[in-house]
């Protein structure tokens, strides 16, 4: 097996085994040609970012060549290549949350033709896979209306924690992850105001909320009465001060608006911690309401705050029944040999399908295209720009 890491911030890092996998890192010469092709795509910013990732990938990968599998992510385009072009693998592609999700849960009132764009794109491109895997149903839901495909439900594998949790000795709730639009904020926030005597703590980085201002200023201008007060902005921790939070804290929320999954839900309630996810974050697909957490719909914050309220009125006991509960659906939901095993066994049945035939159209609308090599200024200063995080698993025999 073979991973390809392609992001801006890692070309041309030297490559490395781990745990017997060998690992390599994009070399810049491959998007950089790629980009000469990708002019056309400067005013389209997602494609123009990406895409040249993307193809720089595919080839330094020889479309496949060696290999039995492909795996790619939905993440930065790193699929597109390789669901238009002729390969020399079968092509999964693994989603984890695409660009036009992204962006469209981001925050609605800074939506452009941009994102339009990108996910019109998605969705005429990812079809085109040989397979399709979601770590979650709810994100399989989603796509398998948008291409009229099926697609596997895979969830992740989590590591068990090796000693049992007991149940948090804090007053206060905890919310794990970071302090934005999609995560829910605005959601706990309407909750909390409908609560008088709990306070829940947020840890995670502050993001952008909109064009002019962070997510805490969002919140600390709307709901002054609460965003401060009931709800305690602790910014970033480290993993190990994270972990401590959960097994302090008395529950952990979950109110997100949209999430693929979730891991932390899931870290939580292996931990028996008692959880209130949003039933629009993909870990959902792990609680049953009341028997091992709580689920809430987050297009009504009531709800939640009902939910917050029940599980203060929880005795010692019911806690714990609910989080011995948590931790036995997550052991028979995540673990690492049910997981594999669903990956081996996909993998066999794609070998047995044909090759898809070629949609020209795509291919031509995608590809790099030759141009004069003058067009090259300032890719060096591009890549350095460039944050965030792609990647690509080559799967072989």
């Amino acid at each position: 097996m073979r991973v390809l890491v392609a992001n801006h911030h890692s070309l041309d890092k030297p490559g490395c085994v781990i745990n017997g996998v060998q690992v390599e890192y994009l070399a810049s010469n491959f998007p950089d040609k790629a980009r000469l092709g990708c002019r056309r795509f400067i005013n389209n910013p997602t494609l123009w970012a990406f895409l040249p990732l993307a193809w720089g990938a595919f080839e330094q990968a020889r479309g496949g060549e060696g290999y039995d599998v492909v795996e790619a992510t939905d993440w930065l385009l790193l699929y597109m290549p390789w669901v238009v072009s002729e390969t020399k693998a079968k092509v999964v592609v693994s989603l984890h949350g695409s660009n036009g999700q992204v962006d469209w849960y981001s925050n609605p009132n800074n939506r452009n033709f941009d994102g339009d764009f990108v996910r019109v794109m998605e969705t005429a491109t990812l079809g085109l896979a040989d397979a399709i895997h979601a770590n979650s149903r709810s994100n399989a839901r989603f796509w398998e209306a948008k291409i009229n495909k099926p697609i596997q439900v895979i969830p992740p594998i989590l590591e068990l924690p090796k000693q049992a949790s007991t149940v948090g000795n804090s007053p206060c709730g905890l919310v794990v992850g970071r302090l934005q639009n999609w995560k829910g904020a605005e959601v706990l926030c309407r909750a909390l105001e409908e609560i008088s005597d709990i306070e829940i703590e947020w840890v995670g980085a502050d993001t952008p909320w909109n064009s002019s201002s962070s997510a805490s200023e969002y919140l600390q201008k709307n709901y002054p009465n609460t965003f401060g007060s009931k709800l305690i902005w602790n910014g970033a921790l480290n993993y190990a001060e994270t972990i401590k939070k959960i097994h302090e804290a008395a529950f952990l929320v979950v109110p997100s608006i949209w999430d693929v999954f979730n891991m932390t839900a899931a870290e939580a309630m292996s931990l028996r911690s008692v959880v209130i996810c949003s039933q629009a974050a993909g870990a959902e697909m792990l609680v049953n309401d009341g028997i091992n957490g709580f689920l809430f719909d987050p297009a009504k914050p009531r709800q939640l705050a009902d939910s917050i309220r029940k599980i203060s009125n929880l005795s010692l006991q019911q806690k714990e029944e609910l989080g011995r509960n948590a931790h036995n659906s997550v052991l028979n939901s995540l673990g690492k040999s049910q997981i594999l095993s669903k990956l081996v066994n996909s993998y066999k049945e794609i070998l047995l399908t044909d090759f898809k035939p070629l949609d020209e159209w795509l291919l031509n609308c995608l590809k790099p295209q030759m141009v004069d090599k003058q067009n090259s200024d300032s890719i060096g200063a591009f890549h350095r720009g460039m944050k965030k995080i792609g990647r690509m698993i080559l799967h072989g025999r």
